[in-house]
């Protein structure tokens, strides 16, 4: 067996070099606005904020290419790099090792293990998402509802951390992501309650939710494929 992998462990990696190519995933999202304050006691010192509309998402992964089927749920929030507008996922939790690995350390998204409970048809979707025994976000979507403005929230902006192994100081990268062949099966604007919870180590329920915007669920396909070091 070849021992150049493009991860650990070498000789049988958890996980193999993008691109990844999604088949009809779905996903149920809530834009919510919060505290902008809140905003930005939470993100990393290098982005600025730019705006306190926020989505709290949830989404099922049949087929994730050679990550295969997981699902996953969190925070994205709006801001900008250096002037440049995007969005950057505050915080994840993933269903499987591989894709919390491959996102960490290839484009460092901030994901950890977690649960997520999913129940969908035509017209609703029910999901949970949590980790350790709490519950982090719970989604009570229902299709037809009105259409409202969504905060623009790509490319994704993520600081990749990058421990030392002989002390604690670390080298951060700011990493840009895009989405490739991106293919929309399924949209729906609904109507949705959400519950958020959380915990010393998850502490999505520093987010006071002030008013709900808008509602969406999708089904899609795209392919994730490389990201870009930008700073």
């Amino acid at each position: 067996m070849s021992q150049n992998a493009y991860a650990l462990p070498q000789r049988a990696p958890l996980y193999q070099a993008p691109p990844f190519d999604y088949k009809a995933f779905s996903k149920v999202s809530v834009f919510c606005r919060v505290d902008e304050a809140a905003i930005r006691a939470a993100l990393p010192e290098q982005f600025d904020v730019r705006g306190d509309v926020i989505e709290f998402f949830i989404m099922d992964v049949p087929a994730g290419g050679a990550l295969g089927s997981y699902a996953e749920g969190g925070i994205v929030v709006p801001m900008s790099y250096q002037g440049r507008p995007g969005g950057h996922v505050l915080y994840e939790i993933v269903t499987n090792d591989d894709s919390m690995a491959v996102g960490r350390e290839v484009w460092g998204y901030p994901k950890k293990m977690g649960d997520v409970e999913w129940k969908a048809s035509d017209t609703a979707i029910t999901a949970k998402l949590s980790r350790r025994g709490t519950s982090l976000i719970e989604i009570d979507f229902k299709a037809d509802g009105p259409a409202f403005e969504k905060p623009a929230l790509h490319p994704r902006f993520q600081t990749r951390i990058i421990p030392s192994p002989e002390s604690a100081d670390v080298e951060t990268q700011i990493i840009e992501n895009s989405l490739g062949h991106s293919e929309t099966l399924r949209h729906a604007l609904g109507t949705a309650e959400i519950k958020i919870g959380g915990s010393a180590s998850d502490p999505f329920s520093d987010f006071q939710i002030r008013e709900i915007v808008g509602a969406e669920m999708i089904v899609a396909n795209f392919v994730l494929g490389f990201g870009k070091i930008v700073g």
